[in-house]
């Protein structure tokens, strides 16, 4: 559902009216679960991380351990290389290939409820409603259990690194040696908005002047830093200050598996409207190696 270029007490008066019939409230349910995918997409951090791919029963399998469905993904072997001349030829080596299995699980929001009445005193869109409640829900519950299983992956493996903050460059490039010299790449850096905040108040001798002098009249314009991809964000519950994390690109990180799509109900009895979100999905990091981090002191 698209109402462009109206305002918002109009727009929920529309949203509520499509309610009253079965053709509307189908539409809704589908205009609901489409503002939701955009949302988390945009909100969910571990989202721009560890982009999700839409399976169907027909990409998975039957667990033989539990009732629900897993997906079972092929690791890359280690492979390795041959010079040669024209007349000679590669070692003959036969694969064998590493998998792992990951299980999909349920993420759902409470179930929310408005009269009617309430919804159209509101002066801003109904969709502000359901990305406050319902949005938030399930991308805080991906984003903690994203982090958890990142700090699982660092303690095991103790790919961390200490300084004395705040985060400058030379930090930084010690986080990423964890990286490189497993012979992987890094693809993204994961920081609070605080500590980008102290990265912004670096001296131009460490910066560059263009770049110092650039970013203090129209701030930092850009989405890497480094050379790699930056991810920001202000969910100090999920990524403490002072906890910076180094992910290698996407192919080399894991798998994000949603099953089918993001689900949106909505229904309406009487004047009470109600509605609910939830999705099956399946996480995990198919390297342990690729996951270094960076603690400030």
């Amino acid at each position: 559902m698209s109402f462009d270029n109206i305002d918002a007490a109009t727009f929920n008066n529309l949203f509520i009216t499509r309610l009253d019939t079965s053709d509307g409230l189908e539409k809704a349910a589908q205009a609901g679960g489409a503002f939701v995918r955009e949302r988390l997409r945009e909100l969910a951090f571990s989202r721009a991380i560890l982009p999700p791919e839409y399976v169907t029963k027909a990409d998975c399998q039957r667990s033989v351990n539990h009732d629900t469905l897993v997906k079972i993904v092929d690791i890359e072997p280690q492979s390795t290389a041959a010079m040669v001349n024209f007349r000679g030829k590669a070692l003959d080596r036969y694969i064998e290939g590493d998998r792992y299995e990951l299980g999909f699980f349920k993420i759902e929001s409470d179930k929310f409820s408005k009269s009617e009445g309430e919804l159209l005193a509101f002066d801003f869109p109904v969709t502000k409603v359901i990305e406050d409640n319902s949005v938030k829900d399930i991308q805080t519950i991906e984003d903690t259990q994203f982090i958890a299983a990142a700090d699982a992956i660092v303690t095991s493996t103790s790919k961390s690194v200490t300084t004395a903050g705040p985060v400058d460059r030379s930090a930084l490039v010690s986080a990423f040696k964890l990286i490189d010299e497993d012979e992987l790449s890094v693809g993204c850096i994961l920081m609070h908005k605080s500590d980008w905040d102290d990265w912004l108040t670096q001296p131009a001798t460490d910066v560059g002047d263009h770049l110092a002098s650039e970013v203090t009249v129209n701030g930092y314009k850009y989405n890497t830093i480094l050379g790699h991809k930056l991810v920001v964000t202000i969910k100090t519950s999920i990524v403490a200050p002072g906890t910076i994390y180094i992910f290698t690109e996407p192919k080399y990180l894991g798998n994000f598996f949603i099953l089918n799509d993001t689900k949106f109900y909505i229904e309406k009895r009487g004047d009470m409207i109600s509605w609910q979100t939830w999705e099956y999905i399946a996480q995990g990091f198919g390297n342990i190696r690729s996951i270094a981090k960076l603690i400030l002191t």
